[in-house]
C-alpha cells in the first residue's frame, strides 16, 4: 500500500511541474498577434477581454465597422494562434 501511494504521489508531482510551465510570450504579445491577424488598412481590431488558462491565451475581438467579432486561442510558448472563432453579422 506504502509503494503505490507513493508512485501515486510521484505521478502527480511529475503532473503539476510539468504543467505549470511560465508563459514564454506575454498578454501583449498575445494581443498584437491577434491584432495583426484582423487588422486590415482602414479596419482595426479591438481587443475585448483577454485571459490566461490551461497554457493559451483567450484574446476577444471586434471590428465595429465590419461587423464581425470572435475570439482567437494563442499558445502561451510558441505565440501560434491554436484556435480561432469568427462570427459575420
Amino acid at each position: 500500500m506504502r509503494k503505490l501511494t507513493f508512485m501515486v504521489m510521484l505521478v502527480l508531482i511529475l503532473l503539476i511541474s510539468t504543467s505549470c510551465e511560465s508563459p514564454k510570450i506575454s498578454e501583449d504579445e498575445a494581443v498584437s498577434i491577434v491584432l495583426e491577424s484582423h487588422s486590415r488598412s482602414s479596419e482595426e481590431a479591438e481587443i475585448k477581454a483577454v485571459s490566461h488558462r490551461f497554457g493559451e491565451y483567450k484574446v476577444e475581438w471586434e471590428i465595429d465597422a465590419a461587423c464581425e467579432f470572435g475570439t482567437d486561442y494563442i499558445d502561451d510558448q510558441s505565440g501560434k494562434m491554436v484556435k480561432g472563432e469568427e462570427t459575420n453579422c
